[in-house]
Parts: C-alpha cells; sequence; structure tokens
C-alpha cells in the first residue's frame, strides 16, 4: 500500500484533485481508497460533525485532541492491514500540524508526540496546493463557513505559513501553486505521484 495526502487550506481545489488522481491510478489498474480527515469511520464522521458545527463552542485543544481521536480511529480501520494499491486521505496529521500548531498556535511538539503516540503511518507522499488566502476564500464565497472556516484571515495566513514551512522541511510534503489552472494542477500531481513510485 502507498499512502497519499493532500495538503491545502480552504478553496485550493483539493477535493477535485484527489477525484481527477483516484481515476488516473484506477485507470491504470491500481486499486484505489478515498479517506477523508475527519471522518472515513462512523466514529470519525460524529466527530467531524462536532468539530465543523457553529454550534460547538470547544477549546483548540479539545479541537487537537478530537483530531486525533478520529484520526486515531481511522487509522486503525483503514491503514493497519490495507488491501488496497493506493490510500488518498484528504488531509492527515500534516494538517494538525498547519491548523491547530501554526494556526491556533498549540505546542508543535505535543502534536509530534500525538502523531507518536497514535502511530500515524508516514505518507509516502503529501501534495500540498498551495493559493493565498484571500482567492482561496473568494473561490468558496457561496459556501456557508463552518467552525473552522470563520476562524478569519490572520488565522489561514498562519495555517498556510505552517504548511509552506513544512513543504521545506519534510521530505514528503511537495508544494504545488494551486493558482494555475486545473489540468495543470493535476498534470503537476501526476508528474509527482510518476516520480515518487517509478509508475
Amino acid at each position: 500500500m502507498k499512502l497519499i495526502t493532500f495538503e491545502g487550506i480552504e478553496g485550493v481545489g483539493k477535493s477535485t484533485q484527489i477525484t481527477l488522481v483516484k481515476a488516473w491510478l484506477e485507470d491504470r489498474g491500481y486499486s484505489v481508497k478515498l479517506l477523508r480527515e475527519p471522518g472515513s469511520t462512523d466514529f470519525g464522521e460524529k466527530i467531524r460533525e462536532l468539530l465543523l458545527s457553529n454550534n460547538s463552542d470547544i477549546s483548540f485543544e479539545t479541537e487537537l485532541l478530537l483530531m486525533f481521536a478520529a484520526r486515531s480511529e481511522m487509522i486503525r480501520l483503514h491503514l493497519e492491514k490495507p488491501s488496497e494499491d493506493f490510500i488518498l486521505c484528504d488531509r492527515y496529521y500534516h494538517a494538525s500540524i498547519a491548523y491547530q500548531g501554526y494556526g491556533r498556535e498549540l505546542s508543535l511538539d505535543f502534536i509530534d508526540s500525538l502523531v507518536l503516540g497514535t502511530k500515524c503511518p508516514r505518507p509516502d507522499l503529501t501534495i500540498l496546493y498551495d493559493l493565498d488566502v484571500q482567492t482561496g476564500f473568494k473561490r468558496k464565497t457561496n459556501d456557508v463557513k463552518d467552525r473552522i472556516e470563520s476562524s478569519g484571515l490572520e488565522f489561514f495566513e498562519r495555517v498556510r505559513s505552517g504548511y509552506i514551512t513544512l513543504s521545506q522541511s519534510l521530505p514528503e510534503v511537495h508544494l504545488i501553486n494551486a493558482d494555475a489552472e486545473q489540468d495543470a494542477i493535476h498534470s503537476q500531481s501526476i508528474d509527482l505521484i510518476r516520480s515518487s513510485f517509478q509508475l
């Protein structure tokens, strides 16, 4: 099994690119499972609903721990004994580092300890789609903002900065400029996957 994770702030087109990558891999005969965070299990989807609800008045620490609770179940049910050739995950623990670490300004060391403690498998490849924060939100003008999306531009500037830092410090994280045509972004994504796995 090869684990590819997809990261980026709101509005980068991540979900579209994951769908295109999944179709590309399946067209070549590979079995593919698509996951999302938080979610992908019955327990995780309930946590997702709580985390994103504008009615949830929770601390940043609670937010972080709920993310890892959902992640732990996803790992147990989908990543411990996978049968697929590829697993594609819409966000993973790099999102906790960017959102709760850099964005919420929680301890990066504590987040690292949770990554180790919940035995998160390291992705074989993480594709980070990068986009200016204001441009990202302009793409989502007509969407209703959830609790995290309502955190403000300064928060998302810190998140974006955190993601860029990860792309510069972690070998599995590769940044793609998302301010481009959909087909061009897809082509770059496929090039990364080809080179990473010699496909």
